[in-house]
């Protein structure tokens, strides 16, 4: 069994499990980015060498594994990074080809991973959970109990509702105060630019904001033919259209703001990923770290 096939993620109970596992796997061919600023940072594993000191073995991969490897990217100070996952209803779309999967989901599976090495990394992690039926939020700590803590929290989050407004968001200000790094995790699909709101504030306090888009294929593609019933999962509203008659106009729209939404985070130097779910989690992650891994 793959752990990070649409179906395990979907139904493994033990997020705090799954996620260490998909982790450790990864941080065996984790490679260090050349990319300077705003960003996340992941030590590099290499096989032990004479003259290495043992100081620098990591005890746990080698039990593990059975082989030494070195960890090579050491670092004077540690790291805080601040997760904000939005849980507007718009992130209970399910997959179409993986219907068992939805956005909330993976997110929730992308994070825990997320959490996990940054714990192996020696770094704080804090959890910020949004929408306009409340906030969660577990301060930043560290450890693999803090670890555990945050994948049960995850675990009770819902997608309803809508992204918050500025007085609720007003009492969050606070959670920001300090240094951190913020990654804000959201399929950004705004009734106005809200969420864009959110980080270009973050952004304008010094607090760089990595954001990753979770989409479905179908949302980039618009495989569908005959009639459709379109409902927005945050109104109660129903339209019905034409397939073959919306799909140019849908998927130049969808792009256009696609671009739009690009260029407002390239303005502000944290590049947008974006990933649909049905891309298995590990690359999505990688290709995550890899957008904005910085030397420290």
């Amino acid at each position: 069994m793959k752990l990070t096939d649409p179906l395990t993620l979907a139904s493994t109970r033990d997020l705090a499990w799954l996620s260490r596992h998909i982790a450790e796997g990864m941080l065996l061919g984790m490679q260090h980015s050349q990319r300077r600023g705003a960003g996340i940072e992941f030590q590099q594993y290499r096989s032990y060498e004479p003259g290495d000191s043992i100081r620098h073995i990591d005890w746990k991969l080698f039990a593990r594994s059975d082989r030494y490897f070195v960890r090579e990217a050491e670092r004077e100070s540690q790291m805080h990074v601040c997760i904000a996952l939005d849980t507007s209803a718009s992130m209970a779309q399910p997959s179409f080809t993986h219907p068992q999967l939805n956005k909330l989901r993976y997110a929730k599976c992308w994070i825990a991973t997320l959490c996990w090495l940054l714990h192996r990394q020696g770094d704080r992690f804090s959890l910020l959970a949004l929408n306009d039926g409340g906030t969660r939020f577990i301060p930043e700590g560290q450890g693999e109990e803090h670890h555990r803590r945050a994948a049960l929290e995850l675990e009770r989050l819902q997608a309803v509702g809508h992204w918050p407004g500025e007085k609720q968001l007003a009492p969050l200000w606070k959670h920001f105060e300090q240094p951190c790094q913020v990654v804000l995790v959201s399929d950004f699909f705004e009734r106005n630019t809200e969420i864009s709101a959110f980080a270009n504030r973050l952004q304008a306090a010094g607090r760089p904001c990595l954001p990753l888009q979770l989409l479905i294929e179908a949302e980039e593609t618009f495989p569908f033919d005959g009639e459709l019933k379109i409902r927005d999962p945050e109104s109660p509203s129903i339209t019905e259209v034409s397939a073959r008659r919306q799909r140019a106009d849908y998927l130049h729209a969808f792009n256009a703001a696609q671009k739009a939404l690009a260029a407002r985070f390239a303005n502000w130097e944290c590049p947008l990923t974006s990933v649909a779910i049905e891309r298995p989690l590990e690359q999505s992650l990688r290709h995550f770290v890899g957008a904005h891994s910085r030397i420290g």
